[in-house]
């Protein structure tokens, strides 16, 4: 099939902005946002990355291999520079950056404007409830810009592939997900080369990308950590317990439910990531043989892997984009030539569909002050504890402070001179027994008292009425401190830094609003 090379950002920019805006349109705090800045702030006052863990009791002094250390000092020069609005222009940035790629990867599968604006669309909504201030974003926009490549190489025979080394370098710093990068590169490479082999085209192209391949690969370890990099990142792909309350690593199907649950809107980003992937399956079905299959294989790979866990969804997204637009461009030239053959005449989507640039601008500009956008403020995406570290806060209680999983890292910015039991640096600082520890007490297994028991807490900072909050309750030695509809505080009952008297029961929670 001739690839005439549609490119929607000369077609229609600002669709492609208002496709952005879609993507974007999440502006509220994720639990670890807080940290993230946090732990950027360090390393530049340290001048490089802090490489022992100066946050946590249970694992203070450990090594802490921080493979996400660049992003973080992005983000804290971000904050410090412009506050929350620069947080969101840098998430702006990375998310253009991803819709740009993919856009200019479609333009090179020669497929119509029309199906390229449809294919955009769903794409966009599928990648919004996973565009969060988190450094996976980068993840996400370098994936994208590596699949942009390959379909140039894929499409026309060549490409600059060297540019995926600086791009791995880069990845390799700021984000673990820089091994989808290694996967992406290898699995081309397999596939590409055995079509050469098997096509008598020689080993020319299989050296070339396999010089790629390693290239990028081991341009990874250039970090601060060298091979540590890799073995953190390891044993961030190892299913460990804590998952189990993480959402970002349930089955995609399972999310789906619970989502459906809270909200029926929210599952529409589901249903279009779901479209999307049942689209690239039953096109791939019909017409197997359209010229891509170094690409197909990599979004049927992408496609396991957003049903595993819903974090991988956005590259899903990404890689299914490609080959519909192209499966769909092969759909419509089969078309035409049976209308030829039988003599039925056949009307293929017009090259230019029209689209009104005054209602795209205006709905940029529209959705833009909707969400906030020029905004300093990032709502809160949950009810933090401020009332009960306002409270801690005023009676000087410090210390080691067994907090609630998803407020560790809000507590750490909070209480600077406090230490908590463990936060969401749970694959590159703490050990799995730790881990386990924390989900009986949160849990109230059988053995829930063993982490009271074998650390030296000095305070207990979890939800009322909550399992963990059942377990400190019946276990001798500890007293009700403080308590709201959100958090309730527990210190020792010979605490000397205690307040005498009963427990202050507040009578509504001091809420934080806004980041930070």
């Amino acid at each position: 099939m001739e690839s005439r090379r549609v490119s929607l950002l000369r077609y229609a920019p600002l669709f492609v902005l208002l496709m952005v805006m879609l993507a974007d349109s999440w502006q509220r705090t994720d639990p670890d946002l807080w940290g993230h800045v946090r732990f950027g702030q360090l390393t530049l006052q340290h001048h490089g990355p802090f490489l022992a863990d100066p946050y946590s009791y249970s694992a203070l002094g450990q090594p802490w291999r921080n493979h996400e250390w660049l992003t973080e000092v992005v983000m804290a020069l971000s904050y410090d520079s412009l506050g929350g609005f620069g947080l969101k222009l840098w998430k702006f940035g990375c998310t253009a950056a991803t819709i740009l790629f993919v856009v200019l990867a479609m333009a090179e599968t020669g497929g119509s404007a029309g199906v390229q604006l449809g294919t955009l669309t769903l794409a966009a909504l599928g990648l919004m409830l996973q565009m969060q201030f988190r450094p996976q974003l980068f993840t996400f926009a370098f994936f994208a810009a590596l699949l942009a490549i390959l379909a140039r190489d894929n499409y026309r025979g060549s490409a600059p592939l060297w540019l995926a080394i600086p791009i791995m370098i880069l990845w390799g710093n700021l984000h673990g997900g820089y091994i989808i990068g290694i996967a992406t590169l290898g699995t081309y490479t397999a596939v590409a080369g055995a079509q050469d082999l098997l096509a008598g085209r020689g080993w020319g192209r299989v050296r070339r990308l396999g010089l790629v391949t390693v290239l990028g690969t081991m341009a990874t370890l250039i970090s601060p950590y060298g091979i540590e990099n890799w073995l953190v990142v390891l044993n961030a792909l190892r299913v460990h317990a804590l998952r189990s309350v993480i959402n970002d690593w349930q089955p995609l199907m399972h999310s789906m439910a619970g989502q459906w649950e809270i909200n029926h809107w929210g599952v529409i980003p589901y249903a279009c990531v779901l479209g999307l992937i049942a689209a690239f399956a039953v096109l791939f079905v019909l017409h197997p043989a359209g010229g891509d299959l170094p690409l197909a294989v990599i979004a049927a790979l992408m496609s396991a892997a957003a049903f595993a866990a819903v974090r991988n969804m956005p590259l899903a997204v990404i890689a299914c984009a490609l080959p519909i637009v192209r499966r769909m461009e092969v759909v419509f030239a089969d078309l035409r030539e049976r209308a030829a053959t039988n003599g039925a005449p056949f009307k293929p989507p017009r090259e230019r569909t029209e689209v009104n640039p005054w209602f795209a601008g205006a709905a940029v500009i529209g959705i833009a002050l909707y969400l906030g956008v020029f905004s300093a403020h990032i709502g809160t995406d949950t009810d933090y504890p401020a009332g009960a570290i306002a409270y801690m806060k005023a009676h000087h209680l410090h210390g080691n402070v067994l907090v609630n999983f998803n407020w560790a890292e809000y507590f750490i910015w909070q209480e600077p001179e406090s230490r908590v039991f463990i936060d969401g640096r749970n694959d590159s600082v703490y050990t799995p027994e730790i881990l386990n520890q924390y989900l009986n007490f949160y849990f109230a297994h059988d053995d829930a008292g063993e982490v009271l028991q074998r650390y030296h807490h000095d305070f207990v900072l979890v939800p009322p009425k909550s399992k963990a909050d059942g377990v400190i309750t019946k276990t001798a030695g500890w007293k009700l401190l403080y308590q709201d509809d959100d958090a309730a505080v527990f210190g020792h009952s010979d605490l000397p830094a205690a307040p005498s008297g009963g427990a202050v029961v507040a009578a509504s929670a001091s809420r934080a609003k806004y980041f930070p």
